[in-house]
This record gives structure tokens, sequence and C-alpha cells, in this order.
């Protein structure tokens, strides 16, 4: 027996199924943006202790301490505070929720690859109006007609791959999502560590004006003592009053910014004022790990999850293009329907009153007014488009490894000039106030020395606060912070939908291999 002719056409055509229209994304690289591909963080634009830094890091064995770097500060309270931010803040819901609904679109698209079937019955009462009908003898008398079956809409048989290239555009969208997830959590915690080291240096510098408050106090009860037995004047005492109340008035200010951060503190960790203070509790600025590891430049592109989302939404837009391309051709659409039709309830078991159609439509876009190339020349576009997004986000992410490096140096040498300028000018103070109690120097000069003193214990506080907030800035833009990510225990947040259909956490530590590519 030989087939048919119409089911020949329909084989043939299911043969092209395998066919995908539109580009490949490529794996992009550094050289892609224009920069070279170095393979270390030593270069010529770097100072030599900042080029012997990055050298000896890049030389670790691992970026372990990228993974949980804030844990390498070691202090409890930050541990705390980032861990609250990770079940609390509200950015990290939004991006969770981005993530859901990228995983929802995929699916839609996904289902595109199917028929849509659907199940029905119905019922009708039907009465001929035939007066000609009536004159020969026909019966009008009205009659039920009760049906039910399947039906199958107008099912898309994909044969140049514009289906399955917009799957893979809503998986790299996916993906695109969880690296926002990623980056989000890397923001978040950069930020917590951050808004915590300056409220540790608010703390610092306060503790460095009460001290000199009663530096000053203690100088104005000498002076006080001196007065009473006639070797000071009133000016002195009154000088000495004055010095006083000018350096106390200083502490509100610093108490109002230490408030401010901790609102901001606060914020980022989704609770409130008070019970950040109750996880703050006493401390003090953490010192700044002594060691980086810098890495270079093909692993920044493998961490960073804003380099990443850049280039899948690359790949999603590139992928866009041969959906465009693909509505072009011809589209082999199947529709059909099945059902069971009886004008009595008891016929609808019978087998007999079966009835069904099914068949094959081929169409072919003919005149579009341009239409369709305009879709294609805007894919095209926005690949482009895409890709010099990427291209930007890259040259700013190695601007700012490179300015981080310097900047972790430079703010370790200032800390520890500072530290020693402080031994000098505490023994400085010291010496000072003996000389002062036995009269070989002016009330003026020791409160000089007291206003010296002061100013390098300040600029020392803010000097160790800085070092730490550049360490931090360098881990951020590392891209460290995502890769073992603690859970998120709010509710909404466990139940969110991922592509590895584990936790929301677990998404953001691994990628959606869940959602396969179809190509």
């Amino acid at each position: 027996m030989r087939p048919s002719r119409p089911l020949l056409i329909v084989a043939s055509c299911a043969c092209l199924v395998g066919c995908v229209l539109g580009p490949d994304a490529p794996k992009l690289a550094a050289t892609d943006a224009g920069l070279s591909a170095r393979e270390s963080w030593e270069s010529s634009e770097l100072t030599a202790e900042e080029a012997a830094v990055a050298r000896a890091l890049a030389d670790a064995q691992g970026n372990e301490e990228l993974v949980a770097w804030w844990t390498r500060f070691g202090d409890p309270a930050l541990d705390r505070l980032i861990a609250r931010a990770d079940r609390s803040n509200a950015d990290l819901g939004q991006a969770l929720s981005r993530v859901r609904i990228a995983q929802a679109q995929l699916g839609v698209a996904e289902s595109d690859l199917w028929p849509d079937i659907a199940a029905g019955a119905n019922y009708d009462r039907i009465k001929q109006n035939f007066s000609q009908l009536a004159a020969q003898g026909v019966d009008t008398s009205p009659y039920s007609v009760w049906a039910y079956g399947l039906a199958m809409g107008s099912w898309e048989i994909d044969l140049w791959g514009r289906v399955r290239r917009l799957i893979d555009a809503a998986n790299q969208d996916l993906r695109a999502g969880v690296d926002d997830l990623r980056s989000a959590i890397v923001s978040v915690r950069a930020g917590v560590a951050t808004t915590y080291m300056e409220v540790r240096t608010l703390e610092a510098r306060m503790a460095a004006l009460e001290s000199s408050v009663s530096a000053r106090l203690q100088t104005l009860d000498l002076a006080a003592r001196r007065f009473e037995a006639g070797t000071a004047t009133q000016l002195e005492l009154n000088r000495a009053t004055a010095d006083l109340e000018a350096e106390a008035a200083k502490l509100p200010g610093l108490r109002s910014s230490r408030a401010q951060a901790l609102g901001e503190l606060a914020q980022l960790c989704g609770t409130s004022v008070d019970e950040v203070s109750k996880e703050l509790g006493a401390g003090s600025i953490p010192a700044a790990p002594v060691a980086i590891d810098a890495g270079i430049p093909a692993t920044l592109l493998e961490r960073r999850p804003d380099l990443r989302a850049a280039a899948e939404r690359y790949s999603a837009a590139v992928s866009r293009i041969g959906a465009a391309e693909a509505a072009k051709w011809p589209t082999l659409t199947l529709s059909g329907n099945f059902y069971i039709s009886a004008t009595d309830f008891s016929g609808l078991g019978d087998w007999s009153n079966r009835a069904y159609s099914f068949g094959p439509s081929l169409m072919m876009p003919v005149f579009t007014a341009g239409r369709l190339d305009a879709q294609i020349a805007a894919s095209r576009a926005q690949a482009e488009l895409a890709f010099n997004a990427w291209r930007s986000v890259l040259v700013r992410a190695v601007a700012e490894v490179d300015s981080s490096i310097a900047g972790a140096v430079l703010a370790a040498e200032s800390r520890d000039r500072f530290e020693r300028a402080l031994a000098s000018a505490s023994d400085t103070e010291r010496l000072g106030r003996l000389q002062y109690e036995h009269g070989t120097i002016t009330l003026d000069h020791l409160l000089d020395l007291q206003d010296a003193l002061y100013s390098v214990q300040d600029a020392e506080s803010q000097a160790r606060g800085l070092a730490a907030q550049s360490a931090v800035a360098l881990y951020r833009a590392l891209g460290g912070g995502w890769q073992d990510v603690a859970p998120l225990q709010d509710d909404a947040m466990r139940d969110a939908a991922t592509a590895t259909g584990s936790s929301p956490a677990d998404a953001a530590a691994r990628d959606p291999s869940a959602a396969k590519e179809t190509r």
C-alpha cells in the first residue's frame, strides 16, 4: 500500500523540525570588548607595592576566601548582620520574585512546543422551521443534540526553530535573572559590611573625642588648681573652659552621623534600628584582611554575576534573531477534533456516533510591507545593544578591580602611618602635660598638643575604617559573596520557584540547569 501524497508532505516537513535558523551566541571573552587578555593584575599602571600585593595574592591556591569573605574580618556582629540581611532585605525579595517571573515565562515558552488540547461537551435543542419540508412530510419537531470530545487548536510544527529559539531566549533570561539575584546578594552584603565599618568608625571617633574631652577636663582641673595657687591667670582658666566646651560640642555631630548610619544599616538588614543596635553590641573597627586573591580576568568573568547576567542577556538577544528570521519561512500547523454526537443522551456511549477531523495547514508570508525584515533588523540591533551593555559592564568591572587594589594598598599604608603618628602624638601630649604641671610650658602650648593628639586620633580611626571599607570594596569588585549563599529564611523566599526546583538561595548558588536547552 502506497502512502498518500499529503502524508508524505507532512512527513517531509516533520523531518525539518531539527532545523534551527539564526546565529548562535558566541562565548564572550575580554578580547571581544577590546581589552588585552593579561594574565595577572600586575601591570605598569600599578605601583610596585600594588603589583607585589596582586602578584602574591594571585599565586594563592584558589579563591575560597571570596565565598564568605566577611568572615575573614573575624567580627561576629558583622556575621550576624549579614545573616539578617540575607533573611529580610527587601531588594533580595524583589530579585527572587523576578527569578520566579522568569521561570514562569520559560514555562510559557516551552509550552509552545506542544499542542493545546481541550475537552468539551455541549447540548443543543434545535427546532427547524422549514415549511416546505413540513409540506413534504418531514418531521420538523424539536430535537436534542448531545456531544462531547477533544479539540486541538492550531499547533505549530517548529520547522525552522522559531519556538526553540524563543525557549533558548527565555532560558537565558532566567539565567540572567538568577545572576541578578547573585549580584543583589553581592551588593547587599557589601553594603551591610561597608555601613557596618562606617558605624564602627564613627564609634571609634566618638571614643577618641570623649577621650579628648576627658583630657580637656583634666586640663581645666589642673588650670583651676594652678589658679587657686596663684600660678595661673583667670585668662588661662577661661581658655581651658572654652576649649573644653568647644571640644564637647563636636560630640552631637558624630552621634547624629552614627544614628544616620544605623538607619541605613537597618534598612539594608530589613529591620528596625533597635534590632540592629542589639545585634551590634560593643565592638571596634575590624582589621582588614592581609591578603585577597585578585585572580585574573578569566576568573573575574566567571565570578562577577553582573557580567554573567549581561552575557546571558546578550545570548538571549541573539536567540531572538533566529526567531525573527524563522518568521519569514512557511509555517506548518496541525489542527483537528474528535467528538461523539447523538440526538439522545444514551447514544453518547455508542462508538458508531464518533466523528473527527484532522489536517495540516501550510502558510507562507507573501506580503508584509517589510514588517518581518524590520523585526529582524530590530532583533539584530537589540543583540548589538546587549553586547555593548556587556562590554560596558566588563570595562567597568576591570576598572573597579584595578582601582580597588590601589585603594586597598593605599588605605593600608595610610592606616599604618597614622598608627605610628598616634603613638608619637600620645607620647608628646603626655610629656606636655607633665611640663605644664611643672610650669615649664604655657597652657596654650598644652592645648595645642591636645588638639594635635585628637586630630591624629580622629584621622587614625578614619584610616582604619577606610582600610576595612577598601577591603570590602575589593571583595565586591571581585564578585565575591554569592557562591555559597546562606539560606534565606523568609517563607516567601523559601517557597519561590527556581530553575533548580530547590530553594531560592540554592538557585543563586548555581546555574538553573533544570531548564534544559532545547536546541
